[in-house]
């Protein structure tokens, strides 16, 4: 179990006026309940399409941005055996969560405090990315796909699972679960800004049209 000793300064701030995470969902995000859909749900699809392009991580260089409760860390751990596995969060009570999963699983990952727009890693580090539903509250998404374009190798993969701005307007009308409007985005401007930060779709599924996943690879330099 690892932490980075220098994370990004000023996090608390920036998680203030950037980053809106609801109450109602930050409970969700470390139920049970979230654990067994990331299992049995979120990340199936993700084995199904990477299967479909046959392609396997086993081994492989990983980044989680947006750990959360670390139930990722322990999913993608399990299946793949990373060769190395950083993941990070930008608030502080997950990634100490995410920490204390680390150490009572004794895996072999580093967690530490981040930014996905300012991942404070090497260039050209990770063979994939995985992250799970943290752009619609992350208000310089755009950024954020740049930066994991500058973090992935040439031919690395983003594996990346989204709601569009039907869900969210959805969520804000009968439940009173609000989303930052820059935030929202349609599936049709979503690939249009994977394209722009500089990758290729290679396999996208919906649920109910409003539940997007996505892989996407680093376009080759040159």
């Amino acid at each position: 179990m690892k932490s980075l000793a220098n994370p990004p300064l000023n996090v608390k701030n920036q998680t203030r006026t950037r980053f809106d995470l609801h109450h109602l969902e930050e409970k969700l995000m470390i139920s049970p309940l979230k654990k067994l859909m990331f299992k049995y749900f979120e990340f199936r699809i993700f084995k199904r399409l990477l299967n479909s392009l046959n392609l396997n991580l086993y081994e492989k260089q990983i980044l989680e941005g947006g750990c959360g409760a670390g139930y990722g860390i322990e999913v993608i751990s399990e299946h793949f055996k990373p060769k190395r596995y950083y993941a990070f969060d930008l608030k502080k009570e997950m990634v100490a969560r995410s920490l204390s999963l680390v150490k009572r699983k004794k895996l072999p990952v580093t967690v530490f405090q981040g930014d996905v727009t300012a991942i404070k890693l090497s260039s050209k580090k990770f063979d994939a990315v995985f992250i799970f539903t943290v752009l619609h509250h992350e208000k310089k998404w755009r950024e954020a796909l740049k930066e994991v374009n500058r973090v992935l190798k040439p031919n690395g993969l983003l594996l990346i699972n989204e709601i569009n701005n039907r869900s969210l307007n959805w969520f804000g009308r009968y439940l009173k679960v609000y989303h930052p409007k820059s935030a929202r985005f349609t599936w049709g401007m979503f690939r249009k800004e994977l394209n722009q930060a500089g990758f290729v779709i290679l396999r996208e599924y919906f649920f109910l049209q409003d539940f997007g996943f996505f892989i996407g690879c680093k376009q080759p330099i040159g």
